[in-house]
């Protein structure tokens, strides 16, 4: 009676749309995407997990399908979907996705405990089900299919879990342990479902011997065939460069290959695609890759979690169709039931956990047993045995299914939605005091920069008349982990700010955190040191300043020095990968030693003409080649005496008479030659050693080599045959020089890739110790991590400038690498900013880009050694110079070599410049107080103390000032300087006085070097690189401001202003600007405080009066006249700073007589070539 209207209504109105050969089950797919994505915004303001509506949604389809046949065309397919093809088409995602976020210094820690509980807790939990189901359960079931069922609901899918304990920032190692178990498990279930399944159906009899050697190639198979993949992989990548397609390509395919191949082979997948993910991690992938690269596999992730949980939901809805009241009871049962004895299960091995890995607190044990919710894999195995028709359908099959996906409904319904108020009511919620203080200070620096950013904003012209008041409360950034019933404020947690009671005169004083709280915000501030070392090794590696293996070296001593309370990086961590030492150098120093023989000076030949002539003949190379063919003619005759088809035995006899003959003849000549010596060599020992057994071979086969001798003899003689064969080894010398060239090739990469590693350390250190004080706002936790880091860098600094000094040729390969590096990263900035400015278009940037790539991805094999560069290669570098081959050859003609030995000063402190130095070889140490940059505050004194190598500047900023030197500069090694004297220097001055003059472009040098330190301190620019900071100061300028004068700034044409020499006053906050120091946004006018103040301006992209400012320039600082030049030369020898004093013009008459000739002879040479 139902069918005709429904056909009836069909036929009327849905024959037009409807057709029979649609997949409806795209349409479902899709949909259930799309109403995900509406879930997902709709939950943002209301705490559910995602994953639970979703299934709540797939049991709703899955009831509407029932009713319905329209909406049961749509989910029929899905319902029925087989099992191993959910397997296969959603746990690699899932399984790499979260392997790869792993930190793998973690999950190892973590093994023992993962395997504790995935393996024997498993079993244990799984035997206890089983005496349930059987014992108690009226279902007649065996033991067989009791143990299959509880391999099936011992699985747990915590990934929901683990997520909201990432979000909550608890112990990285909770989540860690909770999904290793998790994966491990799932790889053991498996091989129990399987064999339970067939003794069950009587397919096969249960043999434990069968049953161990699967578990072993699970658990060992497993994780080595996921090793292997994974360096393929990484073998694979490294000859790719930043191809995104390729590499995502390539990490898509590699988790689904290895999953199925695992599978296939009798592996578990699970744990092989687990192993790819650990040991592939985004360093291994182009870094213009990585954000792509995260995005894709986020998208996966969300994709996966939201299509299996509407899945589940639409099977477990089928599965409640036959629902019974006993059965209805029997899942509540086997609910408390599960989570009872994961409660034992966990008590029972929690004393073993506790002293492994990272320990166990009972709260871990309480999240491990609430938080084992059930999902994907626990309802594929439940498929599996439901499709399994070799099982009894009524009391087995479908009895599975309503057990199974019961309780995963309650799981779900239950656990999953009530997890956040179970871990708050853990504690495990609670943010600690020192996390607290570091959230405080970033939101306090955020509001900082709002501010300084809405200062600006409001000398817009097109903004200047927008709602500020509204504005500013629009852009006010709360703290997160303020709540409704508590003030989080920084006299509450800022050490600096508490105040306490004085216990005597009742008087506020500040408060002294406890050695506990000290503790506490000490080791904060230690990890967020090493987090952010990391993030500075990452950004060296994503600009090309590091290679892919340092940077992956680097990061992972952080993450292993992580685990360890009160552990920094230092440079013995780092300095055992240049250290000389392994088989490599086990291998040169012995074929060395073969080579040349060390015993033996240098051997001259003797006055006898006989002798001489030999010594001649002997060591020509016409000669050696000779011995060596005449080796390879012998090899012939000896091969020919092993084939008794060949009856030539008297031939054969006198060829090895011959050739003998010929080795005694050599031997001969070489101990003429050689005399004493001879003996002492190697390889003549080795030739005497040939000789003698050849003539112990010529005498046995004379004596018994025809007559009838027993079977003992011919066996003598046929192992003496064989000796001869080692002639043949001689011509191994040949080969030893191109072994030689191959180590001493492995050994300069194994330099290249310490000194990079060395490299690195350093700059990290260095981009760590300048924002010390916005890790920690306690001042002596600062303190004493600054004097820490800088303990390490200059450790490592003196460590490279040793490495340096062994090995320059190492030194200069990576420097030049690196250099090459920076470059092209600027050209392809460049040519990124002319297509976003217009002016390029996507085929014209798509071949420039593709040039640039072309010459990075070459850089890979760039050579790990170059030499060194001389002296004058070193001066015509120098970047004030600017390649001018005026001023080149001026300084080539005026510059000295100079030598020192290991102790020697170079510079001596307070002792007047005597000029700048260029070290060409060796390494200096520097020991004193920080420069003085003209501060009319008088700063404390802070002591500098550091090591520089070859390439280094000295003494420029004091020749400039022509103040005292404020450091003492010793020779740590043998050291060549290059010294260009000050005098020439000042001659210099006056000589290219010209725009930009030299004095102004060494001047712009030190601003620039100045300016990058201020810069990187300052929080906006945290998130910028060494390299982008130095693209960023490329057209700064500079401006003079003298004392009085005042000077509008941040007017819509500069980006940054910098002092970074004098010092100057915000009229409008009254607040001082001591060098170096980079000027707020919010100052507009400034006053000059000091006799001369230097300023740094980076004009802005679309600043007008660049132009300006430059003729300003070039008329102020270029050509001063003669008088000014020669006053400048004077002030040396009044023996006080330029800047400071100003002579009379009475004694200036007769010193500018030497500048004015100077200045007419470059001037009558000008006109000369120009006639």
């Amino acid at each position: 009676m139902h069918d005709t209207p429904h056909n009836s209504s069909q036929h009327s109105g849905w024959t037009i749309l409807h057709h029979d050969n649609q997949p409806e089950i795209i349409l479902t797919i899709f949909g259930a995407c799309l109403f995900g994505a509406i879930v997902r915004t709709l939950l943002k303001s209301m705490q559910l997990p995602y994953t639970v509506v979703m299934s709540v949604c797939g049991i709703l389809m899955g009831f509407l399908s029932y009713r319905y046949i329209q909406v049961d065309s749509y989910t029929s397919e899905i319902a029925n979907i087989h099992p191993e093809l959910l397997i296969h088409t959603f746990m690699p995602v899932l399984i790499f996705s979260c392997a790869f976020e792993i930190e793998s210094h973690i999950f190892w820690k973590s093994l023992p405990q993962v395997l504790l509980l995935a393996i024997p807790g498993f079993l244990l939990s799984t035997a206890m089900i089983a005496v349930i189901v059987v014992k108690v359960f009226a279902y007649n079931w065996d033991w067989y299919t009791g143990m299959m069922f509880g391999a099936i609901v011992s699985t747990t899918d915590p990934f929901m879990t683990s997520s909201l304990l990432r979000n909550l920032g608890t112990a990285k190692a909770l989540p860690l342990l909770i999904e290793g178990e998790s994966l491990f498990g799932d790889g053991a279930s498996y091989i129990m479902f399987d064999a339970f399944k067939n003794v069950a159906t009587d397919l096969v009899p249960f043999e434990g011997s069968q049953f161990a050697v699967r578990m072993i190639l699970q658990i060992l198979g497993s994780p080595l065939f996921g090793f292997i993949m994974a360096k393929f992989v990484m073998f694979w990548l490294s000859y790719i460069f930043n191809d995104g397609l390729i590499e995502i390509t390539i990490s898509l395919a590699t988790a689904y290959i290895t999953f199925y191949v695992a599978q296939w082979l009798g592996m578990s997948g699970v744990i092989a695609v687990l192993m790819v993910g650990l040991f592939l991690d985004i360093v291994n992938f182009s870094p213009e890759v990585e954000v792509f690269l995260l995005r894709f596999w986020e998208m996966l992730t969300y994709l996966a979690n939201t299509l299996i949980f509407f899945i589940v939901g639409i099977v477990v809805s089928r599965a409640f169709q036959n629902l019974a009241l006993n059965d209805f009871f029997n899942i509540i049962v086997l609910y408390f039931a599960v989570y009872i004895i994961r409660l034992i299960t966990i008590v029972v091995f929690s004393p073993v956990l506790v002293h492994i890995g990272y320990g166990f607190k009972w709260q871990w044990a309480s999240v491990c047993v609430w938080g084992s919710t059930k999902g994907a894999f626990c309802l594929s195995l439940t498929l599996m045995a439901f499709q399994e028709e070799r099982l009894e359908k009524a009391q087995v099959r479908e009895k599975i299914l309503l057990l199974a996906s019961g309780v995963v409904v309650l799981a779900l319904l239950i656990n999953a939605t009530t997890l956040t108020k179970f871990l708050k009511l853990l504690g495990l919620c609670d943010v600690s005091v020192a996390k607290r203080m570091a959230m405080y200070s970033a939101v306090h620096r955020v509001t900082e920069s709002s501010q300084n950013t809405l200062s600006m904003l409001k000398i817009d012209r097109f903004l200047a008349d927008a709602n500020w008041e509204i504005a500013e409360q629009r852009v006010h950034v709360e703290d997160p982990y303020k709540t409704s019933t508590e003030e989080v404020s920084i006299e509450d947690f800022s050490p600096t700010a508490r105040m306490t009671k004085c216990p005597d005169c009742e008087n506020n004083i500040p408060y002294v955190p406890s050695a506990r709280e000290r503790d506490d915000m000490m080791e904060e501030a230690r990890m967020r040191v090493l987090k952010a070392q990391k993030t500075s090794y990452w950004k060296q590696y994503s600009s090309g300043m590091l290679t892919r293996q340092a940077a992956r070296t680097l990061i992972s001593i952080a993450d292993h020095l992580s685990d360890l309370k009160g552990k920094f990086i230092t440079v013995q961590d780092v300095k055992k990968y240049w250290e000389l030492k392994g088989f490599f150098v086990i291998a040169l120093r012995k074929l060395e030693d073969w080579l040349y023989n060390v015993k033996v000076d240098k051997l001259k030949p003797s006055r006898h003409p006989w002798l001489t002539l030999c010594y001649q003949m002997v060591f020509s190379a016409s000669f050696e080649y000779f011995v060596y063919v005449l080796i390879l003619l012998n090899i012939f005759p000896i091969i020919l005496e092993f084939r008794p088809e060949i009856n030539r035995d008297l031939e054969l006899q006198v060829l090895n008479y011959i050739f003998c003959s010929c080795y005694v003849l050599e031997a001969v000549l070489k101990a003429l030659a050689m005399r004493r010596a001879y003996i002492f060599n190697h390889w003549n020992q080795f030739d005497l050693f040939i000789i003698f057994m050849s003539a112990v071979d010529i005498y046995i086969e004379t004596q018994f080599g025809r007559s009838e001798i027993n079977i003992q003899m011919i066996k003598i003689v046929r192992v003496f045959k064989m000796f001869r064969l080692t002639r043949a080894l001689r011509l191994v010398k040949i080969m030893i020089p191109k072994m030689i060239e191959v180590l001493n090739r492995q050994i300069s990469k194994q330099l290249s890739f310490g000194y990079d590693i060395g490299k690195g350390y350093v700059i990290g250190e260095e981009d760590i110790s300048k924002i010390i004080d916005h890790i920690s706002d306690d001042k002596s936790i600062s303190r004493e991590l600054k004097s820490i880091l800088e303990k390490n860098r200059q450790e490592g600094a003196r460590a490279l400038g040793f490495l340096q000094r062994d090995h320059p040729e190492i030194a200069i390969s990576v420097k030049t690498r690196q250099a090459i590096r920076a470059v092209l990263n600027s050209e392809r900035d460049t040519i990124h900013s002319l297509m976003s400015g217009g002016l390029l278009d996507e085929v014209e940037v798509s071949k420039l880009q593709q040039m640039i790539e072309i010459k990075m991805k070459k850089l890979t094999k760039f050579p790990p050694t170059i030499s060194a560069p001389t002296a004058e290669e070193l001066l015509q570098s120098l970047p004030w110079l600017s390649k001018d081959a005026a001023q080149i050859q001026f300084f080539k003609r005026v510059a000295q070599l100079l030598f020192y030995d290991f102790g020697d000063i170079i510079i001596q402190a307070n002792d007047p410049p005597s000029g700048i130095h260029l070290i060409v070889s060796g390494m200096v140490k520097i020991t004193g107080r920080s420069p003085d940059l003209g501060s009319r505050k008088e700063k404390e004194k802070q002591h500098h103390f550091d090591y520089r190598s070859c390439g280094t500047i000295l003494g420029e900023l004091n020749c400039l000032t022509q103040q005292p030197m404020e450091v003492t500069i010793t020779s740590e090694t043998a050291t060549q300087t290059c010294l260009i004297p000050i005098d020439s220097l000042l001659e210099a001055f006056d000589v290219f006085p010209e725009f930009p003059s030299l004095e102004y472009k060494i001047w712009l040098s030190l601003a620039v070097k100045i300016s990058t330190t201020a810069i990187m301190e300052n929080i906006i620019y945290q998130g910028w690189t060494y390299r982008k900071i130095c693209n960023h100061l490329a057209k700064a300028y500079l401006v003079d401001l003298e004392i009085n004068h005042k000077l509008n700034i941040y007017d819509g044409t500069m980006d940054d202003v910098v002092v970074v020499y004098g010092s100057c006053d915000d009229l409008q906050s009254l607040s001082s600007y001591n060098a170096p120091t980079l000027i707020s946004r919010t100052t507009h006018q400034i006053v000059g405080t000091a006799n001369v103040t230097k300023l740094l301006i980076v004009p802005s992209a679309s600043a007008e009066a660049k132009d300006s400012s430059s003729s300003e320039l070039e008329r102020k600082n270029s050509l001063p006249c003669l008088r000014h030049a020669a006053q400048r030369r004077s002030s040396r020898h009044a023996g006080s700073g330029m800047l400071k004093t100003v002579v009379s013009d009475d004694s200036l008459v007769g010193r500018s007589q030497e500048s004015l000739k100077v200045v007419e002879q470059k001037l009558m040479s000008s006109m000369k070539l120009e006639h």
